[in-house]
């Protein structure tokens, strides 16, 4: 068994797309527990939760993976770049929306594709100016 220090070492920065931090504010009080704690789990070990998300007709989502909040008819989709900040890797949330007729893929596929776009230094600068998640441990 992993010591509990190792297991709680962070190892991803978790940052927002500015539309998926306008989503996280307007959360209800009820959930935002939940979610804090699933982002929270991201920047631990991001790349051994959620599930892979693929392309279909609608949206090209290869590269993105999603956690449902079922109790909450929540998903939060995100992508781990390979954009380095100091040892860490970036998560970088995508979407929190409510799982209902899979409008959350519809907007991550435009986000998605919007980042796919960008030049490396262009991806490296959006990614440095965008909001960084900050849980309660980090604020005391």
């Amino acid at each position: 068994m992993m010591n509990k220090k190792l297991m709680d070492e962070k190892r991803f920065d978790v940052r927002f797309d500015p539309d998926a931090v306008k989503e996280y504010n307007k959360l209800d009080n009820s959930v935002i527990d939940t979610v804090n704690k699933a982002i929270d789990e991201l920047e631990i070990c991001a790349d051994e939760i959620g599930k892979p998300l693929s392309n279909n007709n609608y949206s090209k989502l290869t590269g993105c993976k999603e956690i449902k909040l079922r109790g909450f008819n929540l998903r939060i989709v995100f992508r781990i770049t390979n954009k380095v900040v100091e040892v860490l890797r970036i998560v970088y949330i995508l979407a929190i929306e409510e799982r209902s007729d899979d409008i959350v893929f519809k907007r991550v596929h435009q986000r998605n594709r919007e980042l796919g776009n960008l030049t490396e230094d262009m991806m490296k600068k959006k990614l440095m100016n965008s909001t960084k998640w900050k849980n309660k441990k980090d604020a005391k």
